[in-house]
């Protein structure tokens, strides 16, 4: 339930099949009926995947950050030791295609950290105000590429996708930079698996 992959050294073609991409899902489903837009859900898991720039993010505590540049290709942060905070991104959210409402099935991270003294602590889930998954503990630090973390149940998707990141700078004299590049989101038209009891 609380599945993580992170993949490392993986070229372009690697990165768009991991993402959901690599069949061109989204366009394939924008061009079906509702009724074989369910159908199709059986052949292809992933019906759209989007993604949004790091330079989009919003910190919610700017006061605990000693150093914040947007650049052309990432976010760089800075934390102050001993600090943690919550960095958030809006996704860009297709409820509905072709009166087929959509699915959450997984959202994906791609960042790097200077150290192990600045790592992505926890990831939650939101639609709308509603939290949607909770995946606390994951501690990760280095380069993470891709990182992509399923969201349980698959939720219908009713109000806007927001990825929160709870992070943590540590009190070592090491590096408290991070670079968040993109982070992303597969929608499907799968329903949840059948629980057996």
């Amino acid at each position: 339930m609380n599945e993580q992959a992170s993949v490392k050294g993986t070229n372009r073609r690697e990165m768009l099949k991991l993402s959901g991409m690599g069949m061109l899902a989204g366009a394939a489903a924008s061009a079906l009926t509702p009724t074989k837009a369910h159908a199709a859900a059986e052949a292809v898991d992933i019906v759209y995947a989007s993604w949004i720039h790091g330079n989009s993010m919003e910190i919610e505590y700017p006061e605990r950050i000693a150093f914040q540049q947007h650049v052309g290709f990432h976010f760089e942060v800075e934390g102050k030791p001993g600090t943690a905070n919550w960095f958030h991104f809006s996704i860009p959210t297709p409820v509905i295609i072709n009166d087929a409402r959509l699915r959450v099935d997984a959202v994906m991270l791609r960042f790097t950290t200077a150290s192990a003294d600045a790592f992505l602590r926890d990831v939650h889930v939101y639609d709308g105000e509603k939290r949607i998954a909770v995946h606390d503990g994951v501690n990760l630090s280095g380069d993470n590429w891709f990182v992509k973390l399923v969201v349980p149940d698959r939720p219908e998707v009713l109000w806007g996708l927001g990825i929160s990141l709870g992070v943590g700078f540590g009190v070592e004299m090491m590096d408290h930079h991070m670079h968040f590049i993109s982070a992303g989101c597969n929608f499907t038209l799968k329903e949840p698996e059948p629980v057996e009891v």
